[in-house]
């Protein structure tokens, strides 16, 4: 809720920016809302193994290793996709 709340704080900004005439502030306010969106969708987003007995032995069988590095895999190429666009600045 806290993160809807400054994107959409942010996209006030921007619109009143544009107002203002000043346009490229207001172009800065808007990616920073959608980087806000994506970064949290990383977080939220992050692939974990559930055991169905915590603190007992468990046996991760090949098929949920392989499920689970593939999702982790996944995860880690968003994850440097969204590192990328802000080092573009």
């Amino acid at each position: 809720m806290s993160e809807l709340l400054a994107v959409t704080k942010l996209h006030e900004l921007a619109k009143i920016s544009r107002l203002g005439n000043k346009h490229t502030l207001a172009d800065r306010l808007d990616e920073a809302s959608e980087l806000l969106i994506e970064a949290t969708a990383l977080i939220r987003d992050f692939p974990v193994i559930i055991f169905d007995r915590p603190g007992q032995r468990a046996i991760v069988t090949p098929t949920q290793t392989s499920e689970y590095a593939a999702r982790i895999g996944e995860w880690t190429r968003r994850r440097e996709s969204f590192l990328e666009k802000g080092s573009k600045r």
